[in-house]
């Protein structure tokens, strides 16, 4: 498995190089109903139940791997991510001096669930990078749980209180991601007014540079989640807006459209099974991650398909392409 994977096609960030501290199978503090990844398979709640995979030495060759064959210049952002959470992995830190090292040219960021922010050694991880976007989709205990499902220990008061203390001390900037949805069982939405004016003052008091408005727009864990519609989106939008004048306020759009990655894969399959683990895709952001034509990747789909590595599945309108064992 490896380390470095992509670029993916990020809304937020551009052309995205991923970094995977975690590794399959998906280890998280966090089982939220909505992720793309499917159920959390070792759910844990503090670095020290992690089994680190990844040492501050062993992503280096994979990156300059990567580096060489896609080219510095073609990158947005070189980001921490991948199939869990990657703060768990105490060697964060030093791990994006050495990417800052190597690609100096390229900003750093890292996306977190904001589990372990309350910790000081993870404040001091995130600390280094250039944009850290923290998860918040929940203005009160019960939603959290209802909606993250957090690991024993896990309280929305002590990310709350982490968050505005990496706030303080963070030099780069810092946004907030919240993912509104709603479910076909009518609960666990926090996508009603109240909830929303409830997020609305508790961005207001944590003060990030700015707010990432998503939904989910991937086949998610589970099946009674439902993304909210464009119009629903943009009016959520306005109240940030107008609430929060200081503040950037990003809404979900499509992913940006980026060019054909430029570079050779030797192992087209295995560069869809890499990316597939981070992310269902659909076909052209498979064909735009790997830089191969069409009618390869067609190809190789058909076979992993036949083989049952992967599967389609139709979400919204919308076929992405998952792994049939989502970790």
């Amino acid at each position: 498995m490896t380390i470095v994977y992509g670029p993916v096609p990020s809304w937020r960030l551009g052309r995205s190089l991923g970094i995977d501290l975690t590794q399959p199978p998906k280890t998280c503090t966090f089982d939220c109903v909505y992720c793309q990844l499917g159920r959390t398979i070792n759910k844990v709640s503090n670095p020290e139940e992690f089994v680190t995979k990844v040492g501050a030495d062993d992503f280096e060759a994979d990156l300059k791997k990567a580096l060489r064959s896609i080219g510095v210049n073609s990158l947005d952002y070189i980001t921490f991510s991948g199939t869990g959470e990657p703060t768990l992995n105490l060697k964060l830190g030093e791990m994006i001096k050495r990417v800052k090292e190597i690609a100096r040219d390229v900003p750093v960021a890292v996306l977190t669930n904001s589990s372990l922010v309350n910790r000081e050694d993870v404040r001091a991880n995130l600390a280094e990078a250039d944009l850290v976007v923290a998860k918040l989709d929940a203005p009160h205990e019960a939603l959290f749980k209802a909606i993250n499902r957090p690991a024993e220990g896990l309280t929305l008061e002590s990310i709350i209180e982490g968050l505005k203390r990496l706030r303080s001390q963070k030099k780069g900037k810092m946004a907030l991601q919240l993912m509104f949805l709603k479910t076909t069982q009518g609960s666990e939405s926090n996508a009603d007014p109240k909830n929303i004016d409830l997020l609305v003052e508790l961005v207001r008091k944590i003060g990030p540079d700015e707010v990432q408005i998503n939904t989910p727009t991937r086949p998610p864990s589970e099946k009674y989640v439902l993304p909210l519609s464009g119009r629903e989106i943009d009016e959520i939008a306005a109240k940030f807006r107008a609430a929060l004048k200081d503040v950037e306020i990003l809404a979900w759009t499509a992913p940006k459209a980026i060019a054909k990655a430029k570079r050779e894969v030797k192992d087209v399959k295995g560069e869809i099974v890499a990316t597939l683990e981070r992310r269902p895709c659909r076909f052209q952001d498979l064909v735009r991650a790997l830089g191969v034509d069409e009618e390869t990747v067609n190809l190789c789909i058909e076979q992993l398909q036949a083989s049952k590595v992967i599967a389609a599945a139709r979400y919204h309108g919308e076929v992405f392409y998952q792994l049939t064992r989502r970790s």
